[in-house]
């Protein structure tokens, strides 16, 4: 092949190379970039409906509601986001229990690990239904195990803002454990054995060797997991979704008109679509960045923390 034909050839392969290498890039300009942009200039702006030339320029004034005079449901979602954050230590914590009970046994261990791991691969929808039918007052599970055991049948769902969250958390951290596991048990697998015989030697406690070996070995796996977690956590809007359902009586916080199940997403949501003459898509975009600021502050400063007892070099 001359000269002539082998630039002709590494031209076509290099705009092969760039034609492929295009996908992703037009795929994130077209539903990542763009739908940024458009939102930080809806946020700038007062619009009530999905007609963008109606838009009328407010500049900061949608943050400066959102923060200084928004309504009982505005800052009673952030307040419901931060009551179900607490499925995050109390996950972390169980799953880290259960693994290290797994890397103990032999005989069933992939079986139980599995079991443990299915209900996070399956859909959300599916598990936020099922736990409403166990959820029942009249026919679940949970209430005929009560009134099987003497105890009174329950309003889980309906009943106070404490038993709402507390069913909402009992089903995230049941969904959430098999990936906390699985990880958990592969970290607990690579820490070297020696350590711990040298600390057995040396007459240390169960408490001590877990605390001067098995927890800084995992510790970069617990900082993982935590950051994720989080900002799961902060996003979070179809569990409670599911979980009430249609036409269901749902607690609110304190007597007024702030449901419980309406997390910060899900509150954005009821703003741009449910009620757009009340609020706008001018305060939900605002909203939107607001919950993208707060998640970036706890992931910077959750990142910070973690120099300070991850340890990556154990």
């Amino acid at each position: 092949m001359d000269n002539c034909g082998k630039r002709r050839k590494k031209t076509k392969d290099e705009f092969t190379s760039a034609l492929a290498a295009m996908g992703p890039l037009v795929g994130f300009a077209l539903f990542g970039l763009v739908p940024l942009v458009l939102a930080t200039v809806v946020s700038l702006t007062e619009l009530h409906s999905t007609n963008l030339s109606e838009m009328e320029f407010v500049g900061l004034e949608n943050y400066k509601t959102i923060l200084t005079n928004g309504d009982n449901r505005t800052y009673a979602s952030y307040l419901s986001t931060l009551v179900y954050t607490l499925n995050v230590p109390i996950c972390i914590a169980l799953s880290l229990f259960i693994a290290n009970l797994l890397n103990r046994i032999k005989l069933g261990q992939r079986f139980f690990r599995s079991a443990f791991f299915i209900p996070y691969v399956c859909s959300t929808v599916v598990i936020g239904q099922t736990f409403r039918v166990l959820y029942q007052q009249e026919s679940g599970v949970f209430n005929a195990i009560l009134s099987f055991l003497g105890f009174q049948k329950v309003g889980w769902l309906t009943e106070s803002p404490f038993s709402f969250m507390a069913s909402t958390i009992i089903m995230v951290v049941w969904q959430g454990l098999g990936f906390c596991i699985v990880l958990f048990q592969a970290a607990l697998a690579n820490v070297d054995e020696s350590y711990y015989e040298a600390a057995r030697i040396d007459g240390a406690s169960k408490f001590q060797i877990f605390w001067k070996i098995t927890w800084p070995a995992i510790s970069p796996t617990t900082g993982y997991l935590i950051t994720m977690k989080v900002i799961w956590a902060l996003q979070a809007m179809t569990e409670t979704y599911i979980l009430v359902g249609p036409n269901a009586i749902v607690p609110t916080w304190g007597g007024s008109d702030a449901y419980v199940s309406d997390l910060v997403v899900k509150h954005i949501y009821n703003m741009a679509f449910m009620s757009p003459y009340q609020y706008g898509y001018g305060l939900a975009a605002a909203a939107g960045w607001i919950l993208a600021i707060i998640v970036f502050i706890i992931t910077r400063i959750n990142m910070k923390s973690q120099k300070r007892w991850v340890n990556y070099d154990f």
